[in-house]
């Protein structure tokens, strides 16, 4: 293998857009490299629905959190994707852009570096490739709810668009792959770059002094290394990332002396303000056992789905919802019951998920091993803050006002939970610690910003450090409003122009 340009750790949402446009649009040569994983079934990574089989599959890292105090005890799993696509090959594929908040927070962080017009730019462009998909089918309660809210003021409520074509879910890496047949002629072109791909898992960065010039990782055939000629991406994600750092040297000087690993670069900030969206479920059994979801489709359905891409096969189960009272609540509307799902049972339901946009309450993440294969500690802290379980209170109560609406009065039996005698704030606050998910959005481990004790500078560049740089969910300034993956993939499309800045023309 020739060496090449850049070496890129992680082919999910960041990694894939960031090596197409180095190689396409820059003509440079990306080594890509994504840990093995074993394709799950074509049904489950074809039908958007099936994406909840793919939870705790061989396409998933599988992490767990620590038990936490605040919810009872409880560990929660946090899915993270494993192999090209990364989550995208996981996820319910919701596509939701960056809100004026998200776009304000990015500009203020970077002192005007990440202007709103440049993200516009880079999210548009990069909609031309993913092509985000309307929704071609929704279940009766999906339309009974934006019937419902439909006028409801600071609201913006939203079928939401999904990384779909014709109905069937598209992952980055069925995306990177058909975008790289429609530019198929630009391989005649002695100019345009190439991509290569590398199955394994990165141990730690190679460094000359403080130039980061490879990785360290195990393949199929044993440990190797991979050098670069101009630096190394991190794209790992918001676990993978702090944690090869903090491998590598770089992370808080009092972990890493603890594991015994040298410090090369003392980051305080690293792994030290992971924030991550809770959601909690409002359940309600629908009148009509007739709306049922089932993850299995009758033969006509499925023929449906196959020859024109609509039906309930083509459901990814988080139809609609949006953001409510001026962005302080985000609602995730399934057809199906939140906790059970997917067991079958005689009942229909409606699971309206409320998710407090801003969060205030701040986890860790850290290392205990200087070894790749020990996962990293997470503890996500969830309600450390007082007011985000208040929040979330004031949240159920939201939703029980909205289901006084007609449209959704009329096909609403009773409320499951939290249950109809669950009604003081006080019960509330019992039992949402019980019952509340992940709604898998982890962010923040190591935050950008022009603070000295931000990691990653405007550029994507670690600090203290030359040829690397990070791309990833993980250098969020706090949390996104709604669903991350378009703005991590916008990002990525703007730091592709930010690297080549910084590096000699090819």
């Amino acid at each position: 293998m020739n060496q090449p340009d850049f070496i890129i750790v992680g082919a999910g949402s960041a990694g894939c857009i960031l090596a197409r446009r180095l190689a396409y649009d820059f003509g440079r040569h990306v080594t890509l490299v994504e840990s093995p994983s074993t394709q799950a079934p074509s049904i489950d990574q074809k039908r958007p629905a099936r994406w909840m089989k793919l939870l705790r599959s061989a396409e998933d890292w599988d992490f767990d959190t620590q038990p936490s105090k605040s919810l009872a005890n409880r560990r929660l799993r946090w899915p993270r994707g494993r192999g090209v696509g990364g989550s995208s090959r996981i996820n319910a594929m919701i596509w939701l852009p960056p809100t004026e908040k998200d776009l304000a927070r990015l500009s203020d962080v970077t002192a005007g570096c990440w202007n709103r017009e440049k993200l516009h730019r880079a999210l548009q462009s990069v909609e031309q490739i993913v092509r985000p998909e309307y929704p071609r089918w929704l279940s009766v309660a999906s339309k009974a709810f934006l019937r419902s809210v439909d006028q409801f003021p600071n609201s913006n409520p939203m079928a939401y668009r999904r990384l779909q074509k014709n109905g069937t879910r598209r992952s980055l890496e069925v995306i990177f792959n058909d975008d790289r047949e429609t530019t198929d002629d630009k391989k005649r072109d002695p100019h345009r770059g190439k991509v290569e791909w590398i199955r394994g898992t990165v141990n730690d960065i190679q460094w000359r002094g403080d130039q980061a010039v490879g990785v360290t990782m195990q393949s199929t055939q044993g440990a190797c290394q991979l050098s670069c000629k101009d630096g190394v991406i991190l794209a790992a994600g918001s676990i993978g990332t702090p944690a090869i750092l903090m491998r590598s040297g770089v992370g808080p000087k009092a972990i890493l002396t603890d594991l015994g690993i040298p410090v090369r670069n003392d980051q305080q900030a690293i792994g030290q303000q992971v924030a991550d969206h809770l959601i909690m479920p409002v359940i309600f059994r629908q009148k009509d056992s007739k709306n049922r979801f089932s993850l299995d489709v009758n033969p006509r359905e499925l023929a449906r789905w196959q020859t024109l891409g609509t039906g309930p096969a083509s459901s990814n189960l988080a139809e609609c919802g949006g953001l409510f009272m001026n962005d302080r609540f985000q609602l995730h509307v399934t057809p199906t019951h939140y906790l059970s799902f997917p067991k079958l049972d005689d009942a229909a339901w409606i699971s309206i998920g409320v998710n407090v946009t801003q969060p205030k309450s701040r986890g860790e993440l850290r290392i205990t091993s200087a070894n790749p294969d020990v996962p990293p500690e997470i503890h996500p802290n969830y309600f450390s803050h007082s007011d985000d379980l208040e929040e979330t209170v004031r949240g159920i109560q939201f939703v029980r006002g909205l289901i006084q609406d007609e449209a959704l009065s009329e096909i609403i039996d009773c409320e499951s939970l939290p249950g109809e005698k669950r009604q003081s704030e006080l019960a509330l606050q019992r039992t949402i610690p019980r019952y509340a998910q992940t709604l898998y959005h982890p962010l923040g481990s190591c935050p950008v910003g022009t603070a000295k004790s931000a990691t990653i500078d405007p550029q994507f560049r670690l600090r203290h450090s030359d040829g690397l740089w990070v791309v990833d969910g993980s250098i969020f300034p706090g949390i996104t409003v709604g669903n991350p993956n378009a703005t991590i993939m916008s990002l990525a499309w703007m730091a592709a122009e930010e690297i080549m800045k910084t590096v000699k023309n090819p």
